[in-house]
């Protein structure tokens, strides 16, 4: 086993290889570029589970030790187990600093990359068939194969710079992709918004990274000297403050929480994730589950010694946390786009992850972060396949035969849709199954991992956070019944469906299926609507049962195989707690039954209203418009930022353009003068020079006639000098 440990480094590798291949070869116009893509990022995944066959060995032997870490970084029974594998190698030198690069492979790392690289595995496969017509599916590949690599680089670099770099090309990879359909209006505003939002974070990231640089002299992981899990450097940091009066540790650790605010977007930086649903669908999945956002998380996570350094700032990260939790749990209630209505959720399962770092539950947050991919990854990936079905349908094709844009929009309504699950069967239980783990039902993956949240906070007396976080849990159930409903029971709508008008015009020429054409297959024939393309429901049936069973990694009881993933992770594993597990039960059932209830007999055709805006329109007016945090920011921080606009507009004109045109001109005048200076002194003297010398020569070329008489006058002149001189000294 001890292969996959050294050879770690190669997992990014092969995602990092399809990019490669297809971006500059010509494989980029070439249908093979998803199978090469798709068959890399499934060695990977190979290699990815055989790493993780090799950490659960070694840990689980003779070599297994626990890090000496200080009380400060523990917390109560918390401690980071010591890395299976370390590799580094010099990468730069400046002065006396040396910053090395290399891989950490512990079992936060080991499970992180088998989750990821599953996860995208299967979205690469779904896009197979859901990508299968468009005319820029090589770009595609190769923009998602960057993406899985670059969270695969996050997850197994040895120090915050890598993580950080790496962290930056998500960024990038995200702005490509959200906005892959760029002749879309909205696609590039979308992708602008989420690049921006999510900068914000980061800067201020970036100030924590170069603040724990200054104090602990490096970015490595590790308890050794000069790392950032050193027991005396959190116990130093943890004591000392800075001229703000804070801790050292309470500053570092809320400025890289910034970095999981943006990227996890948690509030206030949380506007970017709903827009985002502009990308492909199977960019949405991989952004909801594998890469982005749980990047956010697993910030968190990784650096979590330097958290538990600062009450202050585990604090505010479960109050974020929760808020968060319980503004997508709300906002999710007043959406009709089915992918939107998951982004919402997926903004609040964050919150909760978070919520539980934020508490102490290290592992509970690592647990719900896993579970959450796969069932999430299966909700993304089943709404694609259902907006597949119905933007192809004879309707929709008529009414936007020359709008690809509005026909998708027209489709996500969900609204337009109602009995789906007789006509795609295999997508209605697949996608039943992830709706179950949302919702918390016992035995899927979600109820244990949600269960285990509420435990922790409910163990620790965290009674505002427990309650917020129970009120969630009955929230989700609710929402997730009303999609569940609205799309698979019912009669179809979609015959007389409320028709999406797209407010700006499409490009002459372009109707957007340049980027996903789903009304032909791979050969433009015309494709049947309800027909279940087998690349598409594999991956939903693989995920679903990831759904299903993926609370076994980590049931709480003490017989085989219970509190798997707390061993492997070296935590103590938290027993069960029968009353919150019962609770948890209750909010689940009774979140159904509220949704069953006001929405059983709801949209009987496309243009009714919602029950919930007939009983509280305002409320539910609030809830479609986001609240107004939107137009709240709009009205706000676009004025301001018009303002520093134009200051800076003014600065440039009348004090920098000035410093420039000031410099140049005295650039000019010292160019003026040194080439008088040149011209007079260093071109004319010399020149002057040689013609005195030329003329001094001439002079006394004169004296030597070769004539005897000039000769004897000369010696006769110089005697008579001698001599007046001789007499005059005489006389004196």
């Amino acid at each position: 086993m001890s292969i996959f440990l050294d050879s770690a480094w190669s997992i990014p590798l092969f995602p990092l290889l399809a990019w490669g291949l297809i971006s500059l070869t010509p494989l980029r116009r070439s249908r093979w570029a998803s199978w090469v893509a798709t068959g890399l990022i499934a060695l990977a995944s190979v290699f990815a589970l055989g790493l993780l066959a090799a950490v659960v060995g070694y840990y689980g032997g003779s070599n297994a030790a626990l890090a000496s870490l200080a009380h400060v970084a523990e917390g109560p029974g918390f401690a980071f187990p010591e890395p299976a594998a370390v590799r580094r190698f010099a990468w730069a030198a400046t002065g006396s600093s040396v910053f090395e690069m290399g891989y950490y492979v512990d079992p936060l790392v080991a499970v992180m990359l088998a989750m990821v690289t599953g996860t995208s595995t299967g979205i690469h496969v779904f896009s197979l068939g859901y990508m299968a017509a468009s005319r820029r599916q090589g770009r595609f590949f190769a923009l998602i194969a960057l993406f899985t690599a670059a969270m695969l680089l996050t997850v197994l670099a040895d120090n915050l710079l890598l993580f950080f770099m790496a962290w930056e090309i998500m960024g990038v990879c995200s702005y490509l992709l959200i906005g892959f359909s760029f002749t879309r209006p909205q696609a590039y505003r979308a992708a602008l918004k989420a690049f921006i939002t999510t900068r914000v974070g980061d800067v201020l990231m970036l100030v924590g990274l170069a603040y724990l640089y200054a104090q602990a002299g490096g970015l490595q992981f590790g308890t050794g000297a000069g790392q950032i899990f050193n027991p005396e450097f959190l116990a130093r940091i943890a004591a000392e403050t800075n001229a703000l009066g804070t801790t050292h540790a309470t500053a570092i650790a809320l400025l890289l929480f910034c970095g999981t605010v943006g990227k996890a977007a948690q509030f206030p930086l949380h506007v970017w994730l709903p827009d985002a649903m502009e990308g492909p669908t199977p960019v949405s999945a991989l952004i909801h589950a594998a890469t982005m956002v749980a990047a956010g998380v697993f910030l968190i996570a990784r650096t979590y010694p330097i958290f538990l350094a600062s009450s202050t700032a585990l604090g505010v990260v479960a109050f974020v946390g929760a808020l968060t939790a319980l503004l997508g749990a709300l906002l999710a209630f007043g959406q009709f786009e089915i992918k939107r209505i998951l982004a919402y959720s997926t903004m609040s399962q964050l919150g909760m992850m978070v919520a539980a770092l934020g508490i102490g539950g290290w592992t509970a947050g690592v647990f719900h972060l896993l579970a959450h991919a796969f069932f999430k990854a299966l909700l993304f990936l089943g709404s694609g396949a259902i907006i597949r079905a119905l933007e192809t349908t004879a309707p929709i094709q008529q009414i936007h035969h020359d709008d690809e844009y509005a026909a998708q929009q027209t489709a996500q309504d969900i609204r337009n849709m109602g009995g789906l699950r007789t006509r795609l069967p295999w997508t209605f239980w697949c996608y039943t199954a992830g709706y179950l783990a949302l919702a918390g039902v016992i035995p899927f993956a979600g109820f244990w991992s949600k269960d285990e949240i509420l435990a922790d906070a409910f163990n620790g007396g965290h009674w505002v956070v427990f309650a917020v976080l129970a009120l969630v849990a009955f929230l989700t159930a609710c929402y997730m019944t009303r999609q569940w409903l609205l799309v698979f029971f019912g009669p179809f709508r979609g015959d007389t469906p409320l028709v999406y008008r797209n407010p700006e015009p499409v490009p002459p020429g372009q109707t957007g299926a340049e980027d996903t054409d789903h009304s032909r297959d791979a050969h433009g024939a015309p494709r049947d609507p309800w027909h279940e393309d087998r690349r598409i429901t594999a991956p939903l049936v693989m995920l679903a049962l990831f759904a299903l069973s993926a609370g076994a990694f980590n049931l709480p009881y003490a017989g085989p195989g219970g509190h798997w993933l707390s061993s492997l992770l070296g935590q103590e594993a938290a027993s069960l707690n029968l009353l919150v597990a019962l609770l948890s039960l209750l909010l689940a059932g009774a979140g159904i039954a509220a949704g069953y209830g006001l929405y059983r007999n709801a949209f009987r055709t496309a243009q009714e209203r919602d029950p919930l805006a007939v009983r509280a329109p305002r409320l539910f007016a609030a809830l479609q418009n986001r609240l107004y945090i939107d137009q709240i920011y709009g009205l706000t921080l676009e004025p301001l930022t018009g303002l520093l606009t134009l200051l800076w507009r003014w600065l440039d004109r009348n004090v920098i353009d000035r410093v420039v045109d000031g410099a140049g001109a005295l650039t000019l005048l010292l160019g003026r003068a040194s080439f008088i200076a040149d011209d007079a002194v260093l071109n004319d003297g010399p020149d002057a020079l040689a013609k005195g010398t030329v003329a001094a020569g001439e002079r006394t070329r004169r004296t030597q006639t070769g004539k005897i008489e000039d000769y004897v006058t000369l010696l006769f002149g110089g005697a008579l000098v001698l001599a007046l001189v001789f007499v005059y000294w005489l006389r004196g």
